[in-house]
């Protein structure tokens, strides 16, 4: 219309001094032929324009300037040009190509693209995304050639698609100029640097100075998680580079300690090293605010590595590079949601690979047992640990140390639902928690994690006379059940106390064990030797497993509890201060203790009324040896029958305890396998000798 509207302003003026009514009606007829003949002209869609500019440092007057530049010159081979005039108007271009010219010419020249023209910044948002230290709102809008480039297929591919519709919109005619404009600048600029990333990315390879063209933001990295190096996922976020390594900004998710709203991470940050393809770890944790789940910012650092690599052999690498990404991306999701299943406290058993991170090297574990998932206390009670620092200040930002200097992170607070399949692929396969066996706080891989198979027959098997087994069954299921009682002192004597007392191997151990499995809870055994030798160790100790026993509502045993229940007497005041400490901890526990001892005629008379049941073992009789033996036997995997009711009578005229008879089954199990041979009377009587022979030798050296 502007056209039309400034042609009819030059009619106007070529016959305005006519003023007769025959001249304008000539006047009249020739505007209307030529609207007719304008309306009747072809469109042709008019090109985007582009402007070049240098932006240097104006020495004459001490500031950075712009001044026009050559654009024929392409890009990736440009050099600093003299000077030229000053900057025109960029108002009306599409986009402007500024060139930095360095202050010391020496240095890298660097390009910058201003987009300018509303549609063409709206379709680059659109398939770019947001990227950080990127404002899409921000006057003037610079872009970095080289996150084109990365994004150069998905806007070739957007291209196409425009182009093969039938018809266009005003608008989309004007996306199309303005996209086709951009993509042939940098076909034009960037054409040698195009084609050797097409030539090698078609083959699965990559060059360490073309790097970027496959990080680009938002896309999905594998690498192998530095505790477990078990596959996983991150985000990446922004990448920045130099000569030496590309600094990779990544995302993951993670869970948030309902104590103190940190939120953990699986996997700290990495530090990758093709040459040696190393992972190295740098921790870093931040904080969600009390949230269940979290994202997590870590650095990943890529270093130099010469001539070409295969892109799927990189330490990280694009999720599409992988040999099978969608069997892969299933296969992290369906560990994510057992990941995400597992935050707060559970009670399940693990076999497999655990570590923790030493002073100096990372320390792992081979664990079978029951564990204790609880990333809560794991930060609670080692506050010093390097995996899981503090946050530094309120606005939830972590400084670390670093060998390439400081990373910062920070979290995004995210709703405890649900979490999408997005999200549950960038989880990661650790998990934190205490093994119950090794008593160790350690990381465990999700993948080893599977339910606790209850035993509730082992309680029916305790060697005990029935009323007192129906006694202490009675016991811990009124307690279980909480009925409320409580004494004078608020919080005071509302535990449960039972002393098991007798010689060595008659059941006392097994009697807490079968109660555990009755109640179906966690059994927390605890040797006198961890508790310190002091009173102040002692007081420390018994504060952290008793607090720690009452978060996760576990039954404690500690077993050889003679030393802490001894008479107290006026010349030994450090033992007087131990007995006096477990007496004031015992009287305070609001749970189920089990204390094994062997000599009860010591004991402290303070401890008699402290102490709510205790049951006495005797020297085990024949029947309960014969009882005994077939427990074991059943449990070795003797067929029934294979040994005779005269061989298991015969061996329970032995002189062995229940400890004894176990440690006999399992020598004979392993000598049989060693063998190759079937498990027999033979390997038990074999085992049951060597033991006896070692027993005889041992009491003949004492005495």
């Amino acid at each position: 219309m502007s056209l039309i509207r400034n042609f009819w302003g030059s009619v106007t003026g070529r016959h305005g001094s006519r003023s007769t009514e025959k001249s304008r009606l000539r006047q009249d007829a020739e505007v209307k032929e030529v609207i007719q003949d304008f309306s009747s002209t072809p469109k042709v869609r008019r090109r985007m324009q582009i402007k070049s500019v240098d932006h240097y440092w104006n020495v004459h007057d001490n500031v950075w300037t712009h001044r026009n530049n050559d654009s024929s010159v392409p890009a990736e081979l440009a050099e600093p040009i003299g000077s030229g005039a000053g900057p025109d108007e960029w108002k009306g271009y599409g986009f402007v190509v500024v060139r930095k010219l360095p202050f010391n010419r020496q240095d890298t020249i660097r390009f910058r693209i201003v987009l300018k023209e509303i549609h063409l910044i709206s379709v680059c948002r659109g398939i770019i995304g947001e990227v950080p230290n990127l404002s899409w709102n921000s006057e003037p809008l610079e872009l970095d050639p080289l996150l084109l480039i990365s994004f150069f297929p998905q806007l070739e591919d957007h291209e196409k698609q425009l182009q093969s519709s039938a018809s266009h919109t005003q608008e989309e005619e004007i996306i199309l100029d303005g996209l086709s404009t951009l993509l042939d600048w940098l076909r034009t600029n960037y054409r040698a640097t195009l084609a050797k990333i097409s030539s090698l990315t078609a083959h699965d390879e990559i060059t360490f100075d073309l790097l970027y063209a496959i990080l680009f933001p938002r896309s999905i990295l594998v690498t192998r998680d530095h505790a477990t190096s078990e596959l996983r996922c991150l985000r990446l976020l922004s990448t920045t580079r130099n000569d030496e390594v590309y600094t990779l900004s990544c995302e993951s998710v993670a869970m948030a300690s309902p104590q103190d709203g940190s939120v953990e991470e699986g996997s700290p940050d990495y530090s990758l090293n093709d040459d040696s393809d190393e992972v190295t770890a740098q921790s870093s944790r931040i904080r969600a605010g009390g949230r269940a789940f979290g994202t997590h910012i870590s650095m990943v650092y890529v270093h130099n590595f010469e001539g070409t690599q295969k892109i799927s052999r990189l330490s990280i690498h694009p999720l599409k590079y992988h040999h099978d990404p969608d069997g892969l991306k299933a296969a992290l999701i369906k560990r994510g949601r057992k990941w995400a299943s597992l935050n707060g406290v559970h009670h399940v058993y693990y076999r497999g690979l655990a570590g923790i991170q030493g002073r100096e090297s990372y320390v792992r574990y081979n664990v079978h047992s029951r564990i204790m998932v609880d990333r809560s206390n794991f930060v609670r009670l080692q506050p010093n640990y390097a995996g899981v620092p503090k946050p530094s200040s309120e606005n939830r930002l972590v400084q670390l140390p670093a060998e390439s200097g400081i990373i910062w992170t920070h979290a995004k607070e995210q709703e405890p639902s649900g979490l999408t399949d997005d999200q549950l692929l960038l989880t990661s396969p650790v998990v934190y928690g205490f093994s119950l066996a090794d008593k160790y706080w350690l990381e465990f891989n999700v993948q080893h994690i599977t339910p606790v198979v209850w035993n509730p027959e082992t309680f029916e098997g305790l060697v005990l006379p029935s009323d007192r087994k129906t006694l202490l069954r009675s016991l811990v299921e009124a307690h279980d059940s909480d009925s409320g009682f409580d004494d004078f002192v608020r919080g005071k004597g509302q535990g449960l106390v039972i002393n098991l007392f007798g010689p060595p191997g008659v059941g006392k151990t097994l009697s807490a064990e079968a109660t555990s499995e009755h109640l179906r809870r966690p059994l927390y055994v605890v040797g006198s030797g961890d508790l310190g030798t002091k009173s102040s160790e002692l007081d420390r100790n018994l504060e952290r497993i008793f607090d720690i026993a009452t978060c996760w509502n576990a039954i404690i045993l500690i077993d050889e509890a003679d030393v802490f229940l001894e008479q107290r007497s006026l010349h030994d005041m450090e033992r007087n201060a131990m007995v006096a400490v477990f007496l004031r901890h015992i009287e305070y526990y609001r749970g189920i203790l089990f204390l094994t001892t062997n000599r009860i005629t010591t004991f402290d008379e303070a401890f008699l009324s402290r102490i709510h049941v205790a049951l006495h073992f005797n020297e085990l009789t024949a029947p309960t040896k014969v009882q005994i033996w077939h427990s074991f036997i059943k449990k070795a995997g003797i067929a029934d029958g294979a040994v005779s009711e005269d061989l298991i009578g015969k061996l329970a005229q032995r002189d062995v305890n229940g400890r004894q008879i176990k440690n006999a089954c399992r020598t004979a199990t392993s000598l049989a396998r060693s063998r190759g041979q079937e498990l027999g009377y033979a390997h038990l009587e074999e085992a049951l000798s060597a033991m006896e022979e070692f027993v005889t030798e041992f009491a003949a050296m004492k005495g």
